[in-house]
């Protein structure tokens, strides 16, 4: 499983081996195990930030394949070095050279094929405090690491709302669905509902007014989302006219209405039956993915491709991920859009279902 991330908007000292370690579980958004993450350097003196790539450590007999599948996503866009860090694999050997070793030999030999250095190669058993830290280079390279919940990224990620999951897998539970009984009873109201609930009323009007009120609800705690508000959301964000002003929420990345709708969608993700949830994983995976959080939009895509393989935008986000479109890109189109035409979302309540 491959993650991709941006570096996002905390910058992070990539010579300082030990803080670059200590960060990986906030850049992530999850503590990886037995992984190996490429951070992408940019420009011709190497110290800007590019992307982030994380890869399961590969089996014996596929570790070619991976470095130069590895190589191959870097080189979509540009990047002029790359700093690696294994994390896990096994132990040092009895002369303390860490894990892992050939692998790491191959991939800089695959990165070198596409004029990338590969600037210093790193290995840890754990993102952990105290845990030790090795250069693959320079047996005297490595150190203890710092508390990564002492880091500056962790600080603003804290601020902005996210955390560092102990896992991937904590972090795929976040679209588990909800309970069995509860969806197939919506299931069964949106099946008999053959018309919008809203009578003669215009649809996107009022769709647009069930979104505001949803969002208003979100903003001052209410977490219970009853039966007739799912229903009434999911017929909103059936209609193409609503789910684009939904994708219009995404940015600026970091406001309030950008947070209180990409909690929305996800809370709908879980509360939605199939084949509407897919809706609401598209929408939380455009959100992740305008503000950065490539490995959250991944896994929200691979799941409303299981609950609806033939969803337009989801394989258009997942196109665009695959490609490597910078998530500062995703976020422009989306003030663009913003300022060509009035947004039709807000927090302030605006109707709907209270």
């Amino acid at each position: 499983m491959t993650t991709s991330t941006p570096t996002g908007r905390t910058k992070v000292d990539l010579k300082d081996p030990a803080d670059l370690l200590a960060a990986i579980p906030y850049i992530l958004g999850f503590h990886p195990e037995n992984s190996v993450i490429v951070f992408g350097q940019r420009g011709p003196d190497r110290k800007r930030q590019g992307l982030t790539l994380r890869v399961d450590l590969p089996p014996p007999g596929v570790e070619l394949d991976q470095a130069l599948d590895l190589a191959a996503r870097l080189t979509l866009t540009a990047h002029t070095g790359a700093t690696v860090a294994v994390v896990g694999g096994g132990s040092p050997n009895p002369a303390g050279r860490p894990p892992r070793r050939r692998f790491v030999r191959r991939l800089e030999a695959a990165l070198a094929e596409y004029g990338i250095p590969v600037l210093h190669p790193l290995w840890t058993p754990s993102i952990t405090e105290g845990a030790r830290w090795r250069c693959y280079r320079d047996r005297d390279c490595g150190g203890l690491l710092p508390d990564p919940r002492e880091s500056v990224i962790a600080a603003v990620a804290t601020s902005e709302g996210h955390i560092a999951r102990e896992s991937r897998a904590d972090v795929e539970r976040l679209f588990d669905a909800g309970p069995a009984e509860t969806l197939a009873r919506r299931a069964d109201l949106l099946t008999r509902l053959a018309d919008p609930p809203w009578g003669n009323d215009d649809r996107v009007e009022a769709g647009l007014a069930e979104i505001n009120a949803a969002l208003a609800r979100v903003d001052r705690g209410d977490e219970v989302i009853t039966d007739d508000q799912a229903v009434r959301l999911a017929w909103a964000l059936s209609l193409v006219e609503v789910r684009d002003a939904c994708l219009l929420t995404a940015a600026p990345v970091g406001s309030p209405l950008a947070r209180a709708a990409e909690g929305l969608w996800l809370r709908l993700a879980r509360e939605l039956p199939e084949p509407e949830s897919a809706e609401a994983l598209c929408l939380k995976a455009h959100a992740a993915y305008a503000r950065g959080d490539l490995a959250v939009a991944g896994m929200a895509l691979a799941r409303a491709r299981e609950v609806d393989p033939e969803h337009r935008m989801t394989g258009l986000l997942t196109a665009a991920l695959d490609g490597m479109l910078a998530p500062a890109e995703v976020a422009g189109i989306v003030l663009k859009q913003r300022a060509d035409e009035p947004p039709a979302l807000s927090l302030r309540p605006s109707g709907g279902t209270a």
